[in-house]
């Protein structure tokens, strides 16, 4: 899953995580532009479910740092490993760029102005209904990033 943040200064102004580890309960590991939550307290991060997926989440995002991945969609942070986690609340208005591994919605069903909120495999839904969600990203634009890739601006409800 490719994704990147539109404006350089972005990486520098982003709260992230660096410490938490994938728990052996998410047997596929995370990818880059996934969605998850985080217990800092214990150090792990999960996918989410119906009700965390609206409170506080985190955005992975990771340097391919295996030299025997030569995809960037092939790229995953396995059990044990540590996934670099991107506060969404810090993001606040700022653009991401992703392909469309990390989202669930076909492409040709998305159009400007969708939103999307979190699905149950971490990875990113058109929905309509943002009741209680305290962040979502809406689509700004559609995109030739890694083929066909979609803009979105992080809203914080």
């Amino acid at each position: 899953i490719m994704i990147k943040f539109r404006d350089i200064g972005t990486y520098k102004n982003c709260v992230n995580v660096p410490y938490c580890t994938v728990p052996s309960a998410i047997t596929s590991g995370v990818k880059n532009g996934m969605g998850v939550t985080a217990d800092l307290a214990t150090k792990t991060v999960a996918l989410p479910d119906a009700t965390t997926a609206k409170g506080q989440v985190y955005i992975v995002m990771n340097r391919i740092d295996k030299p025997e991945v030569f995809a960037p969609n092939d790229y995953v942070i396995a059990v044990g490993e540590n996934p670099r986690l991107f506060d969404i609340t810090s993001l606040k208005n700022r653009i991401l760029d992703m392909d469309m591994d990390a989202v669930t919605t076909a492409y040709a069903s998305i159009a400007v102005g969708n939103t999307l909120t979190l699905g149950t495999d971490g990875k990113w839904v058109v929905n309509a209904t943002l009741t209680d969600y305290k962040s979502y990203l809406k689509v700004t634009e559609k995109t030739t990033f890694g083929g066909t890739g979609i803009a979105v601006q992080v809203i914080i409800a």
